[in-house]
């Protein structure tokens, strides 16, 4: 029987690729509940609010005081000055033990310099303990290699202590998440990630 996930993310620096419509936003809010469960705190930053319906219901099992400890950032502009504000927020908040950068960079091609040289500072300049989950789109694969998912820039942020997750489907719709090299099979369900 499946159980809904959970891992000790504690001081990771994790670059989730995801296939799209596989939900990276959901399981970056799935982490998110699982760290306000265990009395941390979350920072979120996004160009836009995850969907209203499936943050809603990912977060019910929390009450309210709880809720409180789920802070929103948008993440638009110069990504040095999100970077500035990301830092000064996890400064000024107690127990901050995740922070969700969700839609960070452009969907396709080459990951933009400006973006990769801010999150890499990011990971530098943060609380050594507090957990980084990047949540990007899948490259595409052109080099004929038969890879399920294509992290893009994996070689600097491998370089740079960051894990490589991937999220993904096959062709029969069965979804995968991959730790390190670490698979696992499951299902999304109204209440997250089951594995």
């Amino acid at each position: 029987m499946a159980e809904r996930w959970s891992m000790d993310l504690t001081s990771k620096r994790i670059h989730l690729s995801i296939e799209g419509g596989c939900g990276g936003t959901t399981f970056g809010l799935h982490c998110s509940v699982n760290e306000i469960q265990s009395g941390g705190r979350v920072l979120w930053a996004s160009p836009e609010m995850p969907n209203a319906t499936r943050f809603s219901q990912l977060f019910k099992s929390l009450n309210i005081v709880e809720s409180s400890r789920f802070h929103a950032m948008n993440l638009i502009g110069a990504m040095d000055r999100c970077v500035d504000a990301i830092v000064e927020a996890e400064s000024s908040l107690p127990r901050i033990g995740l922070i969700v950068l969700d839609d960070w960079c452009s969907p396709t091609g080459r990951i933009e310099k400006a973006h990769l040289d801010a999150v890499l500072d990011l990971s530098k300049r943060i609380d050594s303990e507090t957990t980084l989950l990047l949540i990007s789109k899948s490259g595409t694969d052109v080099t004929g290699k038969d890879e399920s998912y294509r992290a893009r820039s994996k070689s600097e942020f491998e370089r740079q202590g960051f894990e490589i997750w991937g999220l993904y489907s096959d062709e029969k719709k069965q979804l995968y998440l991959d730790q390190n090299g670490a698979l696992e099979q499951g299902r999304i369900q109204e209440s997250g990630f089951f594995f």
